[in-house]
């Protein structure tokens, strides 16, 4: 037969392994088995794909691409040159190597874009999520770095500064519009930053696996085909050894850890990215407009005085001069050419540095106001105040200088931060020298004719806008420092914390009342009605969200992910702390829940089993199950879940009438009352034995025998066993599941027993033995529960009168004697339902039920409860009790009177009468004839009342 490929075999395995390597229910015939299952690589990239209308292989295969090792360390590189390419291509190169980083750019720009075509298509959470949109933005600003598009930028952004003489406003704002938006490119390329992140995200959790259901839902395209086990043969040999220590820290990566640094990532990116967007665009040099040409222009001023000072054409360079210096202050003054808008300085102070020629006067004035279209006509058309325009023709304003601004009483009153101050230096030196006397830029002076010119600007409106945006700042950045804090420890808390805090609340909790953690649960699952509303709830949220256009942010706060917070390990924690606790409470029941308390209490020390026992009061019951041996050898295996079908009725009905089990020893169960416990002064704890609380006790011990032998005879699971032909066979037609139960009160020593290897937590003291014999005592009598006369005699006055008295004797082991009672029952008069007690059901069926049941045993405590009223009222009880007379008991309680008085023939005629008088043999009154006839019935002479009973 030809060999299959190793394709075949991946392509077999993988089909045979739905689940993710779980395992997948095959039915075989009326049997459940669990297929095996073999973890292949493949499985690692299935749980990561979403997208349903995608066929599943094609999604696997865009999973692979994109983990492959080869592909994350080629996406790497590309990321760092998109990082620092453009830079190093500025710094390092010439225009000529333009062309050879265009070709890696381009390089960049495929391998991204496929690299979010692949992760659309194949993984979970991306496609319009944060990184999604993230990742587009950061594709989009690498065209930026194609050097035809950068110098198409600077292009664009320099035409300003071709505009003619008449536009010199419309050129400055043009070239301002233009250096702003070159400044806000250069920001988003910052965005590629997201992929230093994305790469440590991709590489520290790429292998990891997803503990989710996306694998099964993966599974689900495949048809199940069985495992060919000779490509088995063939796997590695490292394979079969099992996964290196790498893989494994792989396997059991904490899914807390995961979650916890995702989400960190996102808001640590959020705030880096709002920050670097944000906080630039508010900058001064954004806002406030600042030129270069209140230097240079003073500088051109100082040149032209220097010139007007030398050579031949002084007259010329004297006019020349005052335009420059007129032109100068029209520029820069508050509404002039220069003016932005408010949001720059403007001229305030001016030092001149020659007096002013005279003649460009208009009717005395050397301001008017007409069109500026050129140089003379822009000096010509000064628009002072008229105070400060009088103030340059006075002597002072070339010695000291002159406001040009009426707002002011001095230049002293900007603060130095207020003020930009800029000079120039001119020679003040007349000279005929021809050499230098055409020439603005003669500079030849000798250093004491050098004299200072300065300007003065006010800034007050630049330094509010910046004091604003400095304020504006500061908050966006401790808004973002909080908002990234708040939602870091949101995480922190909700992943972490919370969970703590909520498992040390259990711990507490289980400290206190360790059975506590019996009943201890999470939320119940949701029924099916629920579930199918709550799923219709979710996909209108999802939808809504979808639509919205704020879904990335939604992305970067919401937690919504696939398995949620019960996928963590600290709901996995808290959820095994609590069956912990609960197996605890379980194993040790009620007699070791001061072990369990102590122990945890003391946690820095070690474990304590063995403490001291404590010494209580308290009802025993004992109750064995009928013909054990032979259900043992005829169910086998089944025979467990007979005893615990059985033990789920006896265990759930004394729970409900405030009793608690204690040990299970096969067919047998010891069952425990114990008084109730208050707290004294001083701390001291002491039980509760007066009057009414003992009545109540002892009834209801007696009440939830009565019970259990009610539920057993009506219960439909147990009535199936009735069927069984080897059972019918061994034990006679008519069998069903029979039990006989002993009750008994008094001390018991409550404590661990056993040693460091196994302790069980139960109670030592004769009494509870003797709720043992009393239970044995059931099959000489033929009754289901004898009584005591201890517990008979702390029962009710009402319970007690639907006792009978059977016998008065001693038991093996005790030389006590002791009045036995029974309840007389007829079981058979039951029928059998389908829904009694105790049986199974959901989750939320058994959360259901314990609250019904707490609120049962808090009526039950009730003083307006009555416990013996039950025998009346409860249809069960009447029911298996109407065949009793009051004749039949008033005349058996005749003849036991003349029993125990040793008159023992009266007794023989009347035990005769009562023996078949309700139909049926009477067990009891054949047992004390059998015994009278043994002594000839003629009482011993020293017969006392009571008799020994020599069997156990």
């Amino acid at each position: 037969m030809e060999k299959d490929t190793g394709e075949g075999a991946k392509r077999r395995l993988h089909k045979g392994s739905p689940g993710g390597g779980e395992g997948r229910k095959k039915k075989t015939g009326d049997a459940d088995t669990r297929v095996p299952t073999v973890r292949t690589p493949e499985e690692k990239h299935r749980r990561q794909c979403v997208c349903p209308k995608i066929p599943p292989r094609v999604r696997l295969v865009c999973c692979r691409v994109l983990d492959n090792r080869v592909v994350e360390v080629t996406l790497m590189l590309l990321t760092f040159y998109a990082l620092f390419g453009d830079d190093v291509r500025r710094l390092a190169t010439s225009r000529t190597a333009d062309p050879v980083f265009d070709a890696f750019t381009s390089v960049a720009l495929l391998a991204f874009g496929l690299e979010i075509v692949l992760s659309a298509i194949g993984k979970k959470d991306y496609l319009f999520h944060l990184f999604f949109y993230l990742d587009v933005v950061s594709l989009l600003s690498l065209v930026l770095d194609l050097s035809s598009v950068d110098e198409a930028m600077h292009v664009w952004a320099e035409e300003g500064s071709s505009a003619t003489e008449g536009d010199v406003s419309q050129a400055a704002l043009a070239g301002k519009a233009g250096s702003k938006v070159a400044r806000m490119l250069r920001l988003i390329r910052l965005v590629r930053l997201i992929r230093v992140a994305k790469l440590y995200k991709n590489i520290g959790f790429s292998s990891a696996p997803q503990q989710d259901d996306e694998f099964r839902e993966f599974d689900s395209f495949l048809e199940p085909e069985a495992i060919d086990l000779d490509d088995l043969k063939e796997a590695p040999a490292a394979s079969k050894r099992g996964e290196t220590s790498e893989n494994a820290a792989e396997e059991f990566q904490s899914e807390v850890g995961k979650k916890l640094t995702e989400k960190t990532t996102r808001k640590i990116v959020f705030v880096v990215l709002a920050l670097t967007l944000i906080i630039p665009v508010l900058s001064e040099e954004t806002i406030v407009t600042k030129f270069a040409s209140e230097k240079s222009g003073l500088e051109l001023v100082a040149e032209y005085a220097t010139a007007a000072r030398r050579g031949e054409r002084q007259e010329s360079w004297l006019r020349v001069y005052t335009h420059a210096t007129l032109f100068y202050m029209n520029y820069h003054r508050r509404g002039g050419i220069g003016d932005s808008g408010g949001n720059s300085s403007h001229l305030a102070f001016f030092q001149l540095a020659l007096p002013l020629y005279q003649t460009t006067m208009l009717d005395g004035r050397i301001y008017q106001d007409i069109p500026c279209t050129g140089f003379a006509s822009c000096a010509n058309s000064l628009v002072l105040p008229p105070e400060a325009a009088a103030r340059l023709y006075l002597p002072e304003a070339v010695s000291k200088g002159a406001l040009i601004v009426d707002d002011l009483d001095s230049v002293d009153d900007l603060r130095l931060s207020e003020r930009e101050v800029y000079t120039a230096y001119f020679c003040n030196a007349a000279s005929a020298d021809s050499a230098v006397g055409g020439s603005p830029k003669a500079t030849d002076c000798d250093l004491d004719k050098v004299t200072q010119i300065r300007a003065v600007f006010d800034r007050r409106s630049a330094s509010k806008i910046e004091a604003g945006l400095s304020i504006l700042r500061t908050f966006i950045v401790c808004f973002l420092l909080i908002v990234g804090a708040v939602l870091v420890t949101r995480d922190e808390n909700k992943l972490v914390l919370v969970p703590i805090e909520r498992m040390m609340g259990k711990m507490k909790e289980i400290q206190n009342n360790p059975l506590a953690a019996a009943n201890m649960s999470d939320d119940a699952p949701l029924d099916g009605t629920s579930k199918k509303l709550h799923d219709a709830h979710r996909r209108a949220l999802e939808e809504e969200e979808a639509s919205s256009p704020f879904r990335v942010l939604q992305a970067i706060f919401s937690d919504k992910g696939k398995g949620g917070a019960e996928s963590m390990e600290t709901a996995m924690l808290e959820k095994t702390i609590i069956k912990i606790g609960g197996l605890l409470a379980l194993g040790f029941g009620e007699a070791g829940a001061e072990i369990i308390a102590k122990n945890m209490k003391n946690a820095d020390g070690g474990l304590n089993a063995m403490l001291d026992g404590k010494k209580l009061q308290a009802v025993f019951g004992f109750c064995d199950i009928r013909n054990f041996t032979d259900a043992t050898e005829i169910l086998k295996e089944k025979v467990m879940v007979f005893v615990n079908q059985i033990a789920e009725i006896v265990h759930g009905t004394v729970d409900q009438y405030s009793g608690c089990a204690n040990k299970n020893i096969g067919d047998a169960f010891l069952l425990v009352w114990k008084f109730p416990e208050v707290e004294r002064e001083g701390g001291v704890k002491e039980q509760l034995m007066d009057t009414a609380t003992t009545n109540r006790l002892a009834d209801m011990a007696l009440v939830s025998f009565v019970k259990i032998i009610a539920e057993i005879n009506k219960s439909q699971v147990l009535a199936e066993y009735r069927d069984i032909p080897e059972l019918i066979e061994r034990l006679g037609t008519g069998w069903k599941v029979k039990m006989g139960f002993g009750l008994h009160v008094g001390w018991a020593i409550e404590g661990a027993i056993g040693s460091e290897y196994k302790i069980d937590a139960s109670y030592l003291s004769p009494n509870v033995n003797m709720a043992s014999r009393l239970e044995a005592a059931t099959k000489q009598y033929g009754v289901y529960i004898l009584i005591s006369n201890e517990l008979y005699d702390i029962m009710s006055p009402q319970a007690q009168l639907n006792c009978r008295q059977i016998d008065r004797a001693t038991v093996k082991g005790s030389q006590v004697p002791l009045g036995l009672y029974t309840v007389d029952l007829d079981p058979g008069r039951l029928s059998v339902v389908r829904h009694p007690l105790g049986t199974g059901g959901g989750a939320q069926n058994k959360s259901r039920l314990r609250q019904q049941r707490t609120l049962q045993k808090q009526k039950l405590w009730s003083s307006r409860t009555s416990i013996s009223a039950l025998f009346e009222t409860d249809p069960d009880i009447v029911t298996m009790r109407e065949h009793l007379t009051k004749e039949f008991l008033t005349t058996f309680r005749r003849g036991f009177c003349h029993y125990q008085a040793g008159e023992w023939h009266r007794a023989r005629e009347i035990f005769v009468k009562t023996q078949f008088m309700l139909g049926v043999e009477d067990v009891p009154s054949s047992v004390l004839l059998s015994f009278m006839a043994g002594h000839g019935f003629v009482a011993p002479a020293d017969w006392m009342g009571f008799r020994e009973l020599v069997e156990k």
